[in-house]
């Protein structure tokens, strides 16, 4: 799919993975296109749900590095204008010195790769292949508590979270109800608590958290983080707000937005609560959660100097999905409903050179 200013030469190719023929639309001032289905394969059993965890693309948004939760390895990966392809990387060990265990979620910088679950960091040296191994609680900013976690959302494939001009990534820390941000910081092997204030408060009464017996069904409500220059944005999935922090001068602002086309948050249950005792009750409210709107993490177009987000709109499987753009002040300019150009889009993307490139449905 290409996004570009009205009458300008192209700027950027939104490539969408699977999509079924060539579209294209004009909206705000913008042209927007989606390309002819494609089928990529990538690596072993290729680009799949189950088969991949997240991408990670260097600063040329052409090529970067793939888990491939499968072989336990990390893929090369790269992408073209039409096209991607990848090359097989050496699979990892599981203990020892060279040892990586469980994957949720990585990242890279130039001296290191790191491997990271809810409660432990894996620090692979990229020359020596050497790891050492941390549980969070080792890092000494947790108090007392014994087993601290920190949130890692399944819904996006690329980490957004890494400050590449410190080596930084961010993260998202859920305790007594209370939303941090944690920082750490790659070369240093340390972290911190970022002083930004997030909407607790609003977080928490759009969220979905329910107990059933001894197991606990969440909503994958936790904030999105994304670097962009020198600013963290958050975006949450649970409402429209975006939260725009200033790493340079510690600043943050707040910016609403508002649609004719889905609702600005989600809605609870009625006569919710936190515990049932009833598993087909909890399974009921999960449904309605999960078919209800839904805040992507913000994306930004550098050739345009815009921001971008997907919005999954209210239903099951036929829900719409939509695509809002804003300018370099945050104020939505534009909003497009991509389910009405091709339904064959998922919500799943990274962010290239050539655009966004989708996974389509199944």
């Amino acid at each position: 799919m290409s996004l570009k200013r009205r009458c300008k030469s192209l700027f950027c190719l939104f490539i969408t993975l699977f999509s079924c023929s060539e579209s294209h639309i004009s909206v705000d001032g913008f042209e927007f296109e989606i390309s002819e289905r494609k089928e990529f394969f990538i690596g072993q059993g290729g680009l799949t749900t189950d088969g991949y965890h997240t991408v990670f693309l260097d600063s040329t948004k052409t090529k970067g590095t793939i888990y491939n939760k499968i072989a336990h390895s990390l893929d090369s990966i790269f992408i073209s204008a039409d096209s991607a392809w990848s090359q097989d990387g050496e699979i990892m060990e599981t203990e020892g010195p060279y040892g990586v265990g469980t994957v949720f979620t990585y990242f890279s910088s130039p001296e290191f790769n790191m491997f990271i679950n809810s409660q432990e960091f894996f620090r692979q040296n990229v020359q020596t292949k050497e790891v050492s191994r941390k549980f969070l609680q080792e890092y000494g900013i947790f108090g007392d508590l014994k087993y601290p976690a920190i949130a890692i959302s399944g819904a996006s494939r690329e980490f957004t979270g890494l400050d590449q001009r410190d080596n930084i990534g961010y993260f998202i820390y859920d305790f007594e109800n209370q939303i941090k941000v944690i920082g750490y910081n790659v070369d240093q092997d340390s972290m911190f608590i970022l002083p930004v204030a997030l909407d607790s408060s609003r977080f928490y009464n759009t969220s979905f958290k329910v107990k059933w017996k001894n197991v606990t069904i969440g909503g994958g409500d936790d904030p999105q983080l994304s670097v962009i220059g020198d600013k963290l944005v958050v975006s949450y999935p649970s409402f429209s707000d975006i939260l725009v922090y200033d790493l340079n001068a510690g600043l943050q602002q707040t910016y609403t937005s508002e649609s004719n086309s889905f609702p600005s948050q989600k809605r609870r249950p009625e006569n919710y609560r936190e515990e049932v005792d009833s598993g087909e009750l909890l399974w009921d409210w999960q449904e309605a959660w999960k078919n209800q709107v839904r805040f992507g993490s913000i994306s930004y177009i550098k050739d345009l100097n815009v921001y971008v987000r997907t919005v999954k709109g209210e239903g099951e499987e036929d829900a719409a999905l939509f695509l809002e753009v804003f300018d370099s002040s945050f104020e939505k300019v534009s909003e497009l409903s991509l389910s009405e150009i091709n339904q064959d889009l998922s919500t799943t993307f990274i962010n290239t050179k050539y655009g966004l490139l989708f996974r389509g449905k199944d």
